[in-house]
């Protein structure tokens, strides 16, 4: 049982540092520097806006039966269910392939999912199942890895072989609203007046703000598209406990704790701790460049 606990906290953990890290930056004022009265924000108990995401995501793979030595990919996951197609090849010519995928909600730091579909290749179809996971890096990337059986054609017979594969993709969440706002993109957040037409000019600390509400976009729409299928009822408390800002440059650190519901056990599982992310400005806008927790 400790065994288990420990692993859901570090799940836990992976969630609600992704979405957590800059979730106050969407309502706090400027924060004052480090050691000035008020360096410390009043800490409030928010809740997830309720949203149905889903994602999308574009890559590349490498795997077998040959016929699958390496192709281009696409899919999209709406909570539970997703689809993917593919398209590439090997020594028998071009092959296209279909899957559709049911991502069950295990407890674990990154989303699983069962899979079947075909693969036709050469006059011939070749069905298939497997199992595999997503394994996020960060910034919408993540490595894809799947494993397996295909049934394959081989004149008159049929044969099953392994099925692998791997690969790296870029997701990009989609707020699909139900009752609360959907993610958005990144847009101009961030930007001195005047966006893409702006003259450079020196750093801006509103836009630094503006900065940080877009990050916290980013960040709530890539955890609940990654993690929606695996947990629910994100609840947390934060407060901005440091800005520093040098020349063009600034760092702002966050003290978060929150929780977040297993879906699959209903048990509630905790985390806390604290993170800084990075900027520079680049004459126009504030870019994040770092992120450590």
């Amino acid at each position: 049982m400790g065994r288990h606990h420990r692993r859901a906290a570090r799940a836990c953990a992976a969630f609600l540092t992704l979405v957590l890290v800059t979730a106050p930056w969407a309502q706090a004022q400027p924060a004052p520097a480090a050691g000035e009265p008020g360096a410390e924000a009043a800490e409030a108990e928010l809740v997830a806006a309720d949203t149905v995401s889903a994602v999308v995501s574009f890559g590349v793979q490498l795997g077998f039966p040959a016929y699958r030595t390496a192709s281009v990919s696409a899919s999209l996951q709406a909570r539970f269910v997703g689809f993917a197609v593919h398209a590439g090849g090997g020594p028998g010519g071009v092959a296209f392939g279909l899957q559709a995928r049911a991502y069950p909600p295990i407890p674990i730091p990154l989303p699983v999912y069962l899979a079947g579909g075909v693969d036709l290749y050469a006059g011939r179809v070749a069905p298939h199942v497997a199992v595999g996971a997503h394994v996020p890096l960060g910034d919408g990337w993540r490595i894809d890895v799947e494993a397996g059986a295909a049934w394959t054609p081989l004149l008159d017979e049929v044969r099953i072989a392994p099925l692998l594969g791997i690969g790296a993709s870029y997701a990009m969440p989609v707020g699909l609203s139900t009752g609360g706002e959907a993610a958005a993109g990144s847009g101009g957040a961030g930007e001195r007046p005047g966006g893409s037409s702006c003259e450079p000019g020196p750093p801006d600390l509103e836009a630094l703000d503006e900065a940080l509400a877009d990050t916290v976009r980013r960040f709530v729409g890539d955890a609940v598209a990654t993690y929606g299928s695996v947990y629910r009822d994100l609840r947390y408390r934060t407060s901005v406990v440091d800005r520093r800002v040098a020349d063009d440059r600034a760092t702002v650190t966050v003290r978060y704790a929150g929780s977040v519901v297993e879906i699959l056990t209903g048990r509630v599982v905790e985390a806390a701790g604290e993170a800084e992310a990075d900027f520079r400005w680049d004459g126009c806008r504030w870019r994040r460049t770092g992120l450590r927790y």
